[in-house]
């Protein structure tokens, strides 16, 4: 299990600087191959995907930290933003 953070920083279509933080878990879950990340969102009004988690059959944590922060970059909101992952959260 590994623990990070998503910053995502940028300017909103009407100029306003835009700051959205994402607490982020990963779960290798017990066969080989599987993965499972799960997001919670840390600052107020990020939006989230329909389920705050994503669970693969193969590539492990990885893969799956990957899918999710992809869902999460294509969230209407988050569209443009830059992304920042933090695998040492403070």
């Amino acid at each position: 299990m590994e623990t990070m953070t998503l910053k995502l920083r940028g300017t909103s279509p009407d100029n306003a600087q835009t700051y959205r933080s994402y607490y982020l878990v990963t779960d290798g879950g017990h066969m080989a191959g599987r993965g499972r990340a799960s997001a919670i969102p840390m600052s107020a009004g990020a939006p989230m995907p329909e389920e705050d988690f994503v669970e693969v059959s193969r590539g492990g944590e990885e893969r799956a930290l990957k899918e999710l922060v992809d869902a999460l970059m294509t969230l209407p909101g988050n569209q443009g933003l830059v992304a920042e992952l933090n695998d040492r959260p403070s």
